[in-house]
């Protein structure tokens, strides 16, 4: 083990106020080392000197035992008097002046949380980052805010811009029912991250033998959710029978001026509808074969917990999310709802409008229209940002619109970008409908209803479930349309809800109108 050859992917930061009755510092380090743990940091912020290198002394004869590194956290002196690296933050001695006094073959690691600061930590000869923080944490006081995964993506573009091999772990709030996310979300086409530092998901745990082989077979297997994704060859008519077939459970959390008309469309595709706002039955929803609808139009201060238990629920029991940001760009308020969504869970599909799309994506924060607002930005130019944001959240991304665009992020399944051919990235452009469609309330935020019901009956492959979802929704509403000239959205509704029904039992809808 040396300056080029260490292992990031299991970073215990150690902590000795959080151990757990009944074991010792000693024992809870032992455990997550003789069961995974990869990298060790002694962090002490209340200890004596003299008492901080009698435990470092300890901890490195079971990290030499192992041979792994021991990093000591921001004392320079106590890394000197045992022999071990170095980790350093921001109001620290910079790593260049570290390394004069520690020594070339010491690795030196520097806390950092803006490309900027990660261009410096390059420049000044540091072996490593730790990029934080990703989520909310108790173990550390701090004014950062939060970067979720994602964030991970500008650090990684910067190594790259530098063409530097810097490594990489994230840190803060990572445990093991996140850190497969982590991993799946921090990654970019030309780069992935090296590891995760966790603190309390190992130090306090009764069984950190247990804790420590959990988070490492998080980190190092491939999420559930992507374990049964393969391409489906199967055509329109084939994906639209499986959904009556399968008759997935579909949980709506949407609001309420759409309620009954998403349940009848849900009814109508052959799903079967559930609403329910109530936290202490969404995991046994959950457990259900089935997927969840999650709809921003009550975003409210109050629904805010709930919808993150719903949204951790599902990606617990590995069951497609479908979100849509409804009406983010009309408020800031909003669009920090959605980005705060974004941070605490994963999902299968976003969709939105044009404006909301943008939004969610960080293109854009300013005040707009509601729940029908849409943009006039380019076709190329909207397909673009579909296909970042898919690449940046791992989803498949809508943009609806006379024309929906979407992009996959998902790909066959793979945990790392660096693994994807990006340039084969699948697309969709898909014309048809009708401006009678938007005479109704409701029709937007239902197509969220079929496309829900659509991926949970196709599990294998989202990305053309979703196409075919969109594809299978504009017929209907082309259909409904014309039969509806001459008269208004009451009649366009119900012709609108009968021709989906007809197109969902195989029927051909023309002839049977």
């Amino acid at each position: 083990m040396n300056r080029d050859n260490f292992d990031l992917s299991v970073y215990l930061v150690t902590d000795s106020t959080m151990i757990p009755e009944g074991s010792t510092f000693m024992d809870q380090v032992k455990k997550a080392i003789d069961n995974g743990a990869t990298c060790v940091q002694l962090r002490e912020k209340k200890i004596e000197t003299k008492d901080f290198i009698e435990r470092a002394r300890a901890v490195k004869k079971l990290t030499d035992a192992a041979k792994i590194p021991l990093i000591i956290n921001d004392r320079l002196d106590v890394a000197l008097a045992v022999g071990a690296s170095l980790h350093i933050g921001q109001d620290d001695m910079d790593a260049k002046e570290a390394r004069k006094l520690l020594g070339e073959d010491k690795i030196i690691g520097v806390s950092v949380s803006t490309p900027e600061e990660t261009k410096k930590a390059i420049a000044d000869g540091a072996d490593y980052v730790g990029i934080g923080l990703c989520f909310s944490t108790q173990t550390k006081v701090t004014h950062k805010i939060p970067c979720d995964p994602r964030g991970a993506q500008r650090i990684l573009r910067a190594i790259c811009e530098c063409e530097s091999d810097l490594k990489t772990c994230l840190i803060g709030g990572i445990n093991q029912s996140n850190v497969s996310r982590v991993r799946y979300q921090s990654g970019i086409p030309d780069r992935k991250l090296d590891g995760v530092a966790v603190v309390s998901c190992i130090m306090a745990q009764e069984d950190a033998a247990k804790a420590t082989i959990e988070l490492a077979g998080g980190w190092n297997d491939t999420p559930a959710w992507c374990q049964s994704i393969r391409r489906l060859d199967l055509d329109q008519k084939a994906l639209v029978a499986r959904v009556r077939e399968k008759h997935p459970i579909i949980h709506h959390i949407t609001n309420n001026v759409v309620k009954n008309f998403s349940a009848n469309v849900t009814l109508a595709v052959g799903g079967s509808p559930i609403m329910s706002e109530s936290s202490p039955e969404f995991d046994e929803l959950a457990s259900f074969d089935g997927g969840l609808v999650l709809n921003a139009g009550e975003a409210t201060p109050e629904n805010f917990s709930m919808f993150i238990d719903a949204a951790r629920a599902y990606n617990k029991n590995n069951k497609p999310i479908v979100y849509d940001p409804v009406g983010c760009p009309a408020s800031a308020y909003r669009a920090n709802f959605t980005r705060s969504m974004l941070v605490e869970g994963y999902f299968t599909v976003i969709k939105g409008n044009q404006d909301e799309i943008m939004t969610a994506a960080g293109m854009s924060l300013g005040v707009s229209g509601g729940c029908d607002s849409v943009s006039n930005a380019e076709t190329k130019t909207v397909l673009g940002i579909a296909q970042r944001f898919a690449l940046s959240t791992r989803s498949v991304v809508v943009v609806t619109g006379k024309t929906d665009i979407i992009a996959d992020g998902i790909f066959d399944g793979q945990t790392d970008l660096v693994d994807c051919d990006v340039s084969k990235q699948r697309v969709a452009l898909i014309d048809g409908g009708s401006p009678m469609m938007g005479s109704i309330t409701g029709t937007g935020c239902s197509l969220g209803s079929v496309i829900c019901s659509f991926v949970a009956a196709n599990r294998e492959d989202p990305f053309k479930a979703t196409v075919a979802a969109c594809r299978f929704y504009k017929d209907a509403g082309s259909v409904a349309a014309e039969l509806a000239q001459h008269k208004g959205p009451g009649t366009f509704q119900y012709l609108f809800l009968d021709a989906l029904y007809q197109s969902s039992i195989g029927s051909d809808l023309v002839s049977e109108f």
